[in-house]
């Protein structure tokens, strides 16, 4: 089974309040309110799940691709849902072993292209793939 560290509730809050702060925002709680807690549960749940003595997602990139995929698709927050997930995929790739090696740009741009995509993406599964860096 997966050794693979996990991102905590209390881990997404903190880095909404970091979003909500780089943007300016002076209320978190308001622009940025959780409205799906389970949702976030779901997100932060569903790349560890194990059904028969399998892991759904074996690989760290591959719960790094469905912890992100989530965090957006379950819209958990009012405003913010694609920056809060690329900054939590950084988090949770670093807690990890890996390193992200993808611009602000870049990462932006995936987010984006996650939000039209579903769980099990080929390509947002080998962008993800071919930029976290074990190490």
């Amino acid at each position: 089974m997966s050794s693979a560290l996990h991102l905590s509730l209390h881990d997404v809050l903190a880095i909404r309040d970091a979003v909500a702060a780089a943007a300016g925002v002076d209320d978190p709680e308001w622009r940025f309110e959780l409205i799906n807690p389970n949702g976030l549960i779901t997100a932060l749940t569903t790349p560890f799940q194990v059904a028969f003595g399998v892991e759904a997602f074996p690989a760290v990139p591959d719960k790094a691709a469905a912890l992100t995929f989530l965090l957006i698709a379950n819209h958990p927050f009012r405003d913010g849902n694609k920056r809060i997930a690329g900054a939590a995929l950084r988090l949770f790739l670093e807690r990890n072993g890996y390193r992200l090696q993808a611009s602000a740009a870049e990462l932006e741009a995936f987010t984006g292209q996650v939000l039209h995509a579903s769980l099990r993406d080929e390509q947002v599964l080998a962008w993800l793939a071919g930029r976290a860096e074990a190490g």
